[in-house]
């Protein structure tokens, strides 16, 4: 079975070429193709891209559109979705892990050992307590590595071209099919995002979810998120 890997970029020349060495060092025995979907860069992202996987370029959109144009575009029976600035830890046979866990029936997808690039307390709690949210409220947000087979993710509707939430609203759909597996292999992203203030945007990120659940629709929550 073909694993598609699928990453949407924008402005990350810094990051992605790191990830992309990375998943190109993975065993062969299982296959799998590199899909990035860039949503407009204006730096060198599509060119180091284009050096380690099949590039398509969507100038206006969001991620969540990203994500869906990617599913679109590739061929496996697998799909693997990652962020950018993430790096996985040193675990050459996660392809046959993920390939064995998406073959039992019960389970509707995965996900991947959530962690950032600082060892401060409160980054360890953030990560934590994402695992325990995508365990028991089957909710996995896109720096955990979202797994699944094609088949479940059409039956749950596949990403919508929204722009927040997108991840939310794929994983609470994904959980009425069956089981997610927590596979324990970390996959460790940038902290950047709270490098404004880590207890402010800890909040913001609190009350988009509540504003959310109260009915806001995603893009008003994208106004004020990225305001």
């Amino acid at each position: 079975m073909l694993i598609s890997i699928i990453i949407p970029t924008l402005n990350e020349e810094k990051n992605l070429e790191n990830l992309l060495r990375q998943l190109n060092q993975l065993e062969k025995k299982i296959p799998f193709e590199i899909i990035v979907v860039d949503g407009g860069s204006q730096d060198s992202t599509v060119a180091i891209a284009s050096d380690y996987a099949q590039v398509y370029q969507l100038k206006q959109g969001n991620r969540g559109a990203q994500l869906k144009l990617g599913a679109e575009k590739s061929r496996g029976e697998i799909l693997w979705f990652l962020h950018s600035d993430s790096r996985l830890d040193n675990q050459s046979d996660i392809l046959t892990q993920i390939h064995r866990i998406v073959l039992n029936k019960n389970n509707s997808a995965g996900f991947l050992k959530l962690s950032f690039d600082s060892t401060e307390l409160f980054y360890r709690y953030l990560a934590r307590t994402s695992t325990l949210r995508a365990k028991y409220l089957g909710l996995i947000f896109g720096d955990q590595g979202l797994f699944t087979t094609r088949e479940n993710y059409e039956r749950a509707g596949g990403f919508e071209a929204v722009p927040l939430m997108e991840d939310w609203r794929l994983s609470r759909r994904l959980r009425k099919l069956g089981k997610f597996y927590y596979l324990p292999v970390t996959l460790t992203t940038s902290a950047r995002r709270f490098r404004k203030g880590k207890l402010k945007v800890h909040l913001r990120m609190h009350k988009i979810k509540l504003l959310y659940l109260l009915g806001m629709s995603p893009e008003k929550l994208a106004e004020r998120y990225y305001k």
